[in-house]
């Protein structure tokens, strides 16, 4: 039996994307939310607030499948699946638009783009929403077409609401394609009360999901993050009140340079791999600019071929790009403004580009598009062999970002666990540890609650202390007074507070490198603190609030390093790489006067 051709299309481009993942997918840890992420899905916590419950309930389903690869991979496969899987759907939509073959260009195009494809090889939300964005727009184009009846096109419509509602369990970021989908859906006559009270109910059959949230909690997971046990800490989760979510207004950096961020980002996606800096450069921009012309090509040829599809993938790169910037009213990236804003300005701690992958993958589809057109011009005039030339423009993303994108190459494909466990392994028995964020956080709590390493040692997260549900967490390990809970304390005083419990429970503290000299006084003001590599320890030796070295504590640190994990990087790698290199460095100092001591060890 011949298949049909958008199913041949969906299959061939699902398999070319899924092989290419696989090629460059990290085997193991990676920095940033990769590793909570990785914990969750093993034991069923509840990682950062939203929480996406749906997420986790799908990565633990990863865990259980892929129980063959070792434990950080299998829930980075959650992440090469649902890429895959999103360009074979993708496909099969465009199929009807441009045919087999131009759809599966567009679809590998889109892909490969830079920001796609780097969702795709680690363990994140983003890949997971992009595959529920798309199948959200693939439904809504069904949906609009002329060729089905009006109870088919009803079941459609209540599909829609369904997964719409499943985006506050999974992210919130699939909503980005409401309104492309809404537009691909707009035919027919209008919707009665009693459809759209139904479209509500099968939104809150989806919005549902959020209630397995509290019954995780009440399992008492270690990673528990805002214990949504009670219907307000739930809502409080589900709101991200633990972070300050900003409005429309005042906007953190002017609007037109957030849109310009957008730019700078965009200019990233054909070729990154041929100048990975951020700034542009001519043979990278020019080819930027290139897609950015057959894109427009795209959507021309797309809106001749049905104006509704062309109004809705129009409105799809709106919202996805510049949309996003509106709504979300960030800093500008780390890389991004110079000399444009005061040197005092706050910036975003990594690159955000990854809010607007569906905007990018929009662009790569209307290029891929384009080159269909372009070719079925040719077509006209040329012979079949010189018509399809323009097709092969498709291979430049995954040739040109491949290198950029591959995370199975060392150092950074095993730095994150060296790293994690080298930070542990500093820290003496039944220790306390003092972390200053994401990255000498999240890889430990992985270590101890999926593979048992080190369960003796306490990550006490700083930044975290503002949250009223972490501090409980840290009176029931005894690290905190109880009337720190309901009573911030401010930041000095949790800190002294966990110093003060620390040393009745003779239980040894140390402080990361990623912390500063001010929080380690706020700690104890009345001792000195010793490097002794990747941390610090009090010391009595030394004069209050003093800096010293632990000579023989940094040599010991040197020895159990390995030199493969201080390897250079390539250019274009995480920077977060880079800082975990050197921090390792930090073993590396022998004098106070050495610079690294106060650029990167938190010296003074």
């Amino acid at each position: 039996m011949k298949l049909p051709s958008a199913v041949v299309a969906a299959g061939v481009t699902t398999m070319v994307l899924l092989t290419a993942y696989l090629a460059t997918a990290a085997p193991d840890l990676t920095f940033w939310d990769a590793s909570e992420l990785t914990a969750a899905a093993h034991t069923l916590g509840i990682p950062h607030p939203p929480g996406t419950p749906l997420w986790v309930l799908l990565g633990r389903v990863a865990v259980l499948a892929f129980q063959s690869v070792n434990p950080a991979r299998a829930v980075t496969l959650l992440s090469v699946l649902a890429a895959a899987l999103t360009g074979g759907v993708g496909a099969w939509m465009a199929s009807r638009w441009i045919g087999a073959r131009g759809a599966v260009v567009s679809a590998v195009i889109a892909g490969t783009f830079y920001t796609v494809w780097n969702n795709a090889t680690e363990t994140e939300v983003y890949a997971v929403s992009l595959l529920a964005s798309v199948l959200l727009l693939c439904v809504g184009e069904r949906a609009g077409r002329g060729d089905i009846d009006e109870p088919q096109r009803a079941r459609l419509r209540g599909l829609m609401a369904f997964i719409v509602g499943l985006a506050v369990p999974l992210h919130l970021s699939m909503l980005v394609a409401l309104p492309a989908a809404v537009a691909f859906a707009w035919r027919g006559p209008r919707p009665n009360a009693r459809q759209v009270v139904g479209w509500g109910m099968l939104a809150l059959l989806g919005f549902s999901t959020v209630a397995v949230l509290p019954l995780m909690a009440a399992q008492g997971p270690a990673l528990n993050s805002g214990n949504p046990i009670t219907f307000d800490a739930l809502l409080a989760v589900l709101r991200r009140e633990q972070y300050e979510v900003p409005g429309l207004w005042p906007r953190n950096a002017p609007l037109w340079l957030q849109l310009g961020n957008v730019l700078q980002w965009a200019d990233w996606q054909v070729a990154f791999g041929i100048e990975p800096r951020p700034v542009p450069s001519w043979p990278r921009t020019a080819l930027t600019l290139l897609f950015v012309w057959v894109g427009l090509l795209g959507l021309r040829a797309l809106w001749k071929h049905e104006a509704r599809v062309g109004r809705a993938m129009l409105l799809l790169v709106l919202s996805a790009s510049f949309g996003v910037a509106l709504w979300l009213n960030m800093r500008l990236g780390p890389t991004f403004g110079g000399s444009l804003v005061p040197a005092n300005a706050l910036h975003e701690a990594r690159e955000r580009d990854y809010f607007f992958a569906l905007g990018f993958w929009a662009w790569g589809m209307l290029a891929g598009a384009g080159l269909t057109a372009v070719s079925a011009t040719l077509a006209r005039r040329l012979p079949p062999p010189i018509a399809v030339v323009p097709y092969f423009a498709a291979v430049i993303p995954l040739v040109v970002n491949r290198t950029l994108v591959d995370r199975t190459h060392e150092p950074a494909a095993s730095l994150p666990r060296v790293y994690a466990r080298l930070l542990l392994d500093a820290v003496p028995e039944r220790g306390v540890l003092l972390a200053g964020g994401d990255n000498d956080t999240f890889p430990l709590w992985y270590l101890q609650q999926v593979e048992g390493v080190r369960e003796d040692v306490t990550v006490v997260t700083v930044p975290l202390l503002g949250a009223e549900w972490y501090r409980a967490r840290l009176v029931r390990e005894g690290l905190l007074a109880e009337q720190a809970v309901v009573r911030w304390p401010g930041l000095a005083g949790a800190l002294r507070s966990v110093m003060i419990h620390a040393e009745l429970a003779r239980r040894p503290v140390r402080v990361s490198t990623l912390l500063g000299r001010h929080e380690r006084v706020e700690l104890d003001g009345a001792v000195g603190w010793a490097l002794e590599g990747l941390v610090y320890a009090p010391s009595r030796a030394l004069a209050a609030r003093s800096t010293g070295l632990d000579l023989s504590a940094m040599r010991e640190s040197r020895d159990r390093t390995p030199p493969s994990a201080l390897t250079t990087l390539p250019v274009g790698a995480d920077p977060a790489l880079g800082t975990a290199q050197e921090l390792l460095r930090c073993n590396t100092i022998e004098r106070l006067a050495d610079p690294l001591l106060v650029s990167w060890c938190g010296g003074f």
